[in-house]
Formats: structure tokens, C-alpha cells, sequence
């Protein structure tokens, strides 16, 4: 032990003691200052030292964030299906690049806009309340087919599904996974098409027809007519020119009747030459006025083709119950089959009509 160690330990036993000294050994106060310098520095060192390991795991910790936003920006540029970033209020806080493909926008173009913006409004509406589920907490996520609207006009389908993320400040975010789905639902339209529609006319078929006539009974669109039609003249057309010129008037029928009726009248092919339409929310004085029109359509068309004449007998009822649309479909079919034999000037049997 040195003789200021030796020094330094007996004054602070004594003051320890309660003994303070009257003065201080020889170049105690010196020495005292050099040794709190000492205390310092060696406290400093390991602090030094401490914020070294501190910045080390500091390092490391902002080369493994990195690392993981690295990956997560790939995963997210580059996922196949598309992903939009929106706020509570649907502005559109990032893209990926296959909606940018998707859609027809660059991100920077999306940015200026909100998802309501490229949906229709119908579409947008429908999943509005999915959406508030959702960041209620009442479900986890949803997902839903809608139409998207590109930067060329043209619609697309798509199904979303849709979560949400929350951040440090309990501030929600939506994200939207988008995946295109317009092959899909042209495959299931041309397919609908081809259940309920008639190949020849292109107007719906007898199912289509039979379903709709079903749904009329508990549909509150009262009061329903229903128009029976029967082509004249065909079987003598197929026999003596042949199918081919069959067709010809089967289409000419068809024809006169999508100009003749509106867009929501179910319009159907019930057989080789029978038609029929239902009218919803159509009396009996509207009624007469339609086949007046409708009459009027097969002047016209046949004006326009002398050489080839498209004549039909019709009947027409009216429904005022959903439980009467039957029955009024039958008193068409009697209607229309007098007024045939109106036509043809004599008193023929239904099977002879046929």
C-alpha cells in the first residue's frame, strides 16, 4: 500500500468516526481532487461502455429493421394479386404495382384519389357496412365481388378481401387484397346466358320463363299481364322451304318483339313457335295499348320485307293477385288460339292450329 493510500484510508476513518482533523495531511486536497478525477473517468468509461453495447444493439436492431422492411416492400410490390393501403376514410395511402396494372393508374395518379372514386357507387355502398363491421371489430375481415373502374373507362370484376391494421397510435388503416376476377365472371354470364336463353332468338327460354312466372306470384308488381303469341304458318314453311326459312320467321318474330316491349318485360321463347311475355305492374287498359304497339311493330317490319310476311296470332290477360297469374296465363293461350282461328276464317280444333 502506498503512503498516500495509507493517508487517505485513516482520514476517512476518522471522519467516518466522527474525528474530523483540524487540517488535512500534506497535499491531501490535491490528491483528493485527482482521485474524485479518477472516479470520474472510470464512471464515465462505463458509461462509454455502455453506450457502445447500447449503439451495437442499436445497429444490429435498425440492420434487422431494415432488413424487414426490405422484405416486406418486395412481398408488397410484388405480390400477384393487388394491394391498396387506405385510411378510415378511403383516400388511398399506397399501391402496389398490380393494381397499378390492374387499374391503369400510377401510384402517384391513385394517391390523388379515393377507392370510391374507381368503383361504381351501387358497389361502393354494398360493402360500405362490411367495412364499418370491420373496423368495429365485429368481424375479422370481408370479402365481396365488385366492379372497378380503369383509367380507359373500362369495367372490371374484382374480389376484395378486406382487414384491418392498427398503428402505434390506435390510428386504423385498410388493407384491400384485389384480385381480378373478369374471366371468371364472363365464363359465369356466358354460361347464365346459355341456361336462360334461347340459342336461335337470343330472347329468354322456356326455364327462364317458368321461374320468372313463379317469382311473379310473390313479387309485389301487381297487376301482371301476360301476352301469349303463336307464329302462323310455320309448320307449312319448314315443310315446303325448308328449316332454314323457319328460322328466318322465328327471328323476324323475335325481332318485332324486342322493339315492341321494354326492357323489364320477360320476353321468351316458350317452344319451336310460341312466345310469351309477362308484364309487371301493367293493368288491362296498358295492355291493349302494348298489343296495339306490338301491331304496329309487325306492320312495319313487314313494310319493310315484302317479299317476306311474319304473321302470329295473340292472346292477353291481366293479374290482379300473384295467385291469378296462372289463371291468366291460361286465358292467354285460349285468347290467342281464337284469335287464330279468326285468322284463318274457320273453326278448327287446338290441335289443329298447331
Amino acid at each position: 500500500m502506498t503512503t498516500f493510500q495509507h493517508d487517505l484510508g485513516s482520514f476517512l476513518a476518522k471522519i467516518s468516526a466522527g474525528d474530523v482533523p483540524a487540517e488535512m495531511p500534506p497535499g491531501m486536497p490535491f490528491r483528493l481532487e485527482l482521485a474524485g478525477i479518477a472516479q470520474r473517468i472510470s464512471s464515465l468509461s462505463d458509461d462509454l461502455a455502455r453506450l457502445r453495447v447500447e449503439a451495437a444493439l442499436s445497429r444490429s436492431e435498425n440492420l434487422r429493421l431494415r432488413k424487414q422492411e426490405f422484405i416486406y416492400r418486395s412481398v408488397f410490390d410484388n405480390a400477384v394479386v393487388g394491394i391498396i393501403i387506405t385510411s378510415n376514410d378511403d383516400t388511398i395511402i399506397d399501391i402496389n404495382h398490380a393494381v397499378e396494372y390492374m387499374l391503369g393508374y400510377q401510384k402517384d395518379e391513385l394517391k390523388t384519389l379515393t377507392l370510391s372514386d374507381l368503383t361504381l357507387p351501387e358497389d361502393h355502398e354494398n360493402d360500405e357496412e362490411l367495412k364499418q363491421d370491420v373496423i368495429a371489430g365485429r368481424r375479422l375481415y370481408y370479402h365481396v365481388e365488385k366492379r372497378y373502374v380503369r383509367n380507359d373507362g373500362i369495367l372490371f370484376w374484382g374480389m376484395v378481401t378486406v382487414f384491418v391494421a392498427w398503428d402505434e397510435t390506435g390510428t386504423p388503416s385498410l388493407i384491400h387484397m384485389l384480385e381480378d376476377i373478369s374471366a371468371r365472371k364472363s365464363a359465369e354470364q356466358q354460361l347464365e346466358h346459355a341456361s336462360t336463353r334461347d340459342a336461335l332468338t337470343g330472347l329468354y327460354n322456356r326455364g327462364y320463363f317458368d321461374n320468372e312466372l313463379n317469382r311473379y306470384q310473390f313479387r309485389m308488381l301487381l297487376p301482371v299481364s301476360v301476352v301469349v303469341i303463336d307464329v302462323d304458318g310455320l309448320k307449312q314453311i319448314n315443310d315446303s322451304m325448308g328449316h332454314e326459312a323457319g328460322d328466318r320467321l322465328i327471328i323476324g318474330v323475335a325481332t318485332i318483339l324486342k322493339e315492341a316491349f321494354r326492357g323489364d318485360d320477360t320476353v321468351a321463347r316458350v317452344g319451336g313457335d310460341e312466345f310469351s311475355i309477362l308484364l309487371p305492374e301493367t293493368g288491362e287498359e296498358a295492355i291493349v295499348m302494348v298489343v296495339e304497339r306490338l301491331r304496329k311493330c309487325q306492320a312495319r317490319f313487314n313494310e319493310a320485307s315484302p317479299g317476306f310476311q311474319v304473321n302470329f296470332s295473340l292472346g292477353s290477360a291481366t293479374a290482379f293477385k300473384g295467385e291469378e297469374i296462372p289463371k291468366a296465363l291460361k286465358l292467354a293461350d285460349e285468347r290467342m288460339y281464337s284469335d287464330k282461328i279468326m285468322n284463318k276464317g274457320t273453326r278448327v280444333t287446338r290441335e289443329q292450329c298447331c
